[in-house]
C-alpha cells in the first residue's frame, strides 16, 4: 500500500471522503491565514515603514490593517502624478483590467499623464465603480491631500459612512528613485461570518489587485507600459487552477479516484494561492498549471493499459 493509499472505514465511505476533504480544506485555509497572510499584509515594506505613523493614521481610532510598499526607479513627482490619476473616472487603477470590467467597473485605458486627471481637493470622490452603479456607493472620499506627497481616502460600506482609510504616500529616496507606500485601515466586520469572508476571500483578492496596481504604477513611472495580454493570460491561469480545485473537490465527494483527487485538490489550492498572491512570471506559472492538470486528469496506468488491450482486440 502506498503512503497516500488508505482504506475508508467500512460502511461510511462518503462520510470519510467528505471528512478528508474538509480536513484538506482546513489545512489550506490554515496556511493562508497563519503563514501567507502575515506576508501579504506587509508586502514590500520595511519594519520601520510598518511601525511609523503615516498620513491618515490620525483620522480615527482604526488600527492599520495592511501596509504595502514598492521601490520605483523614477522621481517622486513622476510617481505621484500617476498615483493622482487613480480612479474609475480618471485613469483607472493600473491593475487587472479584465477582472475589473467583469465585475462591472468599466475601467478606462489611460496610459499617459494628463494634468486634468491629477487635480484633487478634499472632499472629492475617487470612483471605483461608475457613479450609476451600486446605487452610487462605489467611491472613496478624499480626506487629506498633500500635493506631490500623499492622498488619503475615506472608505465606506453600506450603512457605515466611515469604514476605514486608504492612504497613498510617495517619498523620494534619491534623485531618480522613490518609495510608494499604501496603507489600509479599518474596523473588523461585526460578525464571525464577515470576519471569515474578509480573511479568506476579500483580503487575498484585494491584495492580488493592489499588488498589480503598485507594479502597474511602477512600470508606468519607469516608462514600461502594461501588457494586457500577459495580464489576461495570468487571469486565465487563475481560472484554470480554481477550476481544477473545484472539480477535484467534486470528484473526491463522488468517490472517483478520490485519493488522487484529494491530492490534486490540495495541489490546486496551493497553486491558486501561488498564482494569485505570489504572481509568478508566465514562464513559471504556465508549467505550474500544466503540471497540476497532469496530476488532476491523467488516467491511471492500469486504465491506459486496459484501453490499449481493447484497441488491440478490436
Amino acid at each position: 500500500m502506498s503512503p497516500l493509499s488508505f482504506p475508508a472505514p467500512a460502511g461510511k465511505p462518503v462520510a470519510f471522503r467528505l471528512l478528508a476533504l474538509l480536513g484538506a480544506a482546513a489545512a489550506l485555509f490554515g496556511v493562508l491565514l497563519w503563514v501567507v497572510r502575515p506576508w501579504y499584509v506587509t508586502w514590500g515594506t520595511t519594519q520601520a515603514e510598518r511601525l511609523r505613523t503615516l498620513p491618515g493614521d490620525q483620522l480615527g481610532s482604526r488600527a492599520p490593517r495592511e501596509t504595502r510598499a514598492i521601490s520605483i526607479a523614477a522621481p517622486a513627482e513622476r510617481v505621484f502624478a500617476w498615483v493622482a490619476q487613480l480612479g474609475q473616472d480618471r485613469a483607472g487603477f493600473y491593475s487587472y483590467e479584465l477582472l475589473e470590467d467583469l465585475a462591472g467597473c468599466q475601467m478606462p485605458r489611460v496610459e499617459h499623464l494628463d494634468p486634468q486627471l491629477q487635480r484633487w481637493s478634499v472632499g472629492d470622490r475617487m470612483w471605483m465603480y461608475p457613479p450609476d452603479k451600486l446605487g452610487g456607493m462605489g467611491y472613496a472620499t478624499l480626506l487629506e491631500y498633500q500635493p506631490g506627497r500623499a492622498l488619503v481616502f475615506g472608505t465606506h460600506t453600506p450603512g457605515n459612512a466611515a469604514a476605514g482609510t486608504w492612504a497613498f504616500l510617495v517619498e523620494p529616496t534619491g534623485e531618480a528613485a522613490s518609495r510608494l507606500i499604501v496603507r489600509g485601515s479599518g474596523s473588523a466586520p461585526p460578525s464571525l461570518l464577515g470576519v471569515a469572508f474578509n480573511r479568506t476571500v476579500f483580503e487575498p483578492m484585494h491584495f492580488a489587485m493592489e499588488r498589480r496596481m503598485l507594479q502597474g504604477i511602477a512600470g508606468l513611472a519607469e516608462g514600461r507600459g502594461p501588457s494586457r495580454t500577459q495580464d489576461n493570460l495570468m487571469l486565465g491561469l487563475w481560472a484554470a487552477a480554481f477550476g481544477m480545485f473545484v472539480s477535484s473537490a467534486i470528484l473526491v465527494a463522488l468517490g472517483l479516484r478520490w485519493q488522487r483527487r484529494l491530492l490534486s485538490f490540495v495541489a490546486a489550492g496551493v497553486c491558486f494561492q501561488i498564482l494569485t498572491l505570489v504572481q509568478p512570471p508566465l514562464w513559471l506559472g504556465i508549467p505550474l498549471v500544466l503540471g497540476l492538470a497532469t496530476l488532476t486528469w491523467t488516467p491511471k496506468r492500469g486504465s491506459v493499459l486496459a484501453l490499449q488491450r481493447l484497441e488491440v482486440v478490436s
